[in-house]
């Protein structure tokens, strides 16, 4: 059971206390690990490995869902997922021995489940390059790679690699075109502009890269012209596939994005609040439609919605409505 203020009893000896760096607001501490890879066993997803190198985002992401997390760690992840974040260490020898086991049973390795893998501190932590460094080490290995971050064009040398001795997929997430909305949404991520550059980089390289419209924000970001938009960046961009979801809301989560929402989009709170009070997931129709306009921009363009693998003033754009 996670008490407030204390860690689980098998992460409290690894929790460092010690500030290794504080930058623009965020405090970032050691976090000793057994391994950098993490057994998945839900069969509601396609990958049977996980790697975070991190605990904690400082991309700002108002909607992520791992918030959760640093409950486990004796935080708040309401209010300090984003301030307070985690730099795994150590773990290397337990790291390649469970690389080398999934490579032997061909099972896929998902990079940036639950944070970014090139959020902010990672130009001055290098842990995922570590990650990288050491599963570059081997052949075999089916590895997919999710990233807000410009900074993974850094690690080309060894993507290069991994993509030769194995397979490698990168998804880009980005849910909106336009800078200013996304400032609001995810403050201290790449700009749309930068990371379809970075699409256009990986693609130019023989990598498959594709975008992720992930997640879609129910009358924020679910405008047919915007989601059309995305779609048609990506296909300029190169890739070949674009996959998407929609806003999941569990809590910490819930409570701070509803927050959020009622400050800047308030007259769509009373629709969220009806539309999740049934649970973190939403379906039916309004699921429909959205996965019908992204099919049908892909369809035009050519483009699959495969993943990992196998991603004057006009006037505003009328979004979907939460209600109808």
């Amino acid at each position: 059971m996670v008490r407030p203020g204390v860690p689980a009893p098998s992460l409290a000896p690894l929790v460092g206390q010690e500030v290794l760096r504080q930058r623009s607001g965020v405090r970032y501490h050691a976090l000793g690990a057994r391994s950098l890879l993490g057994r998945c066993t839900s069969p509601n997803v396609p990958f049977d490995w996980t790697a975070n190198p991190y605990r904690g985002c400082a991309m700002g992401c108002r909607y992520c869902y791992a918030a959760y997390t640093h409950g486990y760690l004796g935080r708040d992840g309401s209010s300090e997922f984003h301030s307070v974040v985690y730099v795994k260490t150590g773990g290397e020898p337990e790291t390649r021995r469970r690389l080398l086991s999934a490579a032997r049973r061909g099972e896929l390795v998902a990079l940036g489940t639950a944070t970014d893998p090139y959020q902010p501190g990672e130009a001055a932590s290098r842990a995922t390059r570590r990650f990288l460094e050491i599963a570059a080490e081997g052949r075999g290995l089916r590895i997919a790679i999710t990233t807000k971050g410009s900074l993974v064009l850094r690690d080309l040398d060894l993507l290069r690699k991994l993509d030769a001795r194995g397979t490698l997929s990168i998804g880009v997430s980005l849910i909106s075109p336009h800078a200013d909305l996304l400032r609001r949404i995810e403050p201290w991520a790449p700009p749309p502009a930068v990371r379809i550059e970075v699409l256009k980089r990986l693609v130019a390289e023989g990598i498959d890269a594709g975008l992720a419209i992930a997640p879609v924000l129910p009358g924020v970001t679910d405008s047919e012209r915007d989601l059309e938009a995305l779609v048609e960046e990506a296909a300029r961009a190169g890739v070949r596939r674009v996959s998407w979801r929609l806003l999941f809301l569990r809590s910490p989560t819930r409570e701070t994005y509803l927050e959020w929402l009622g400050r800047e989009f308030p007259r769509l709170l009373p629709a969220y609040e009806r539309a999740y009070a049934r649970g973190a997931h939403l379906g039916g129709a309004y699921a429909e439609r959205v996965g019908a306009i992204v099919s049908r921009a892909r369809a035009r363009l050519g483009l699959t919605g495969e993943t990992f693998g196998d991603c004057g003033k006009p006037e505003a754009p009328r979004q979907l409505a939460l209600w109808a």
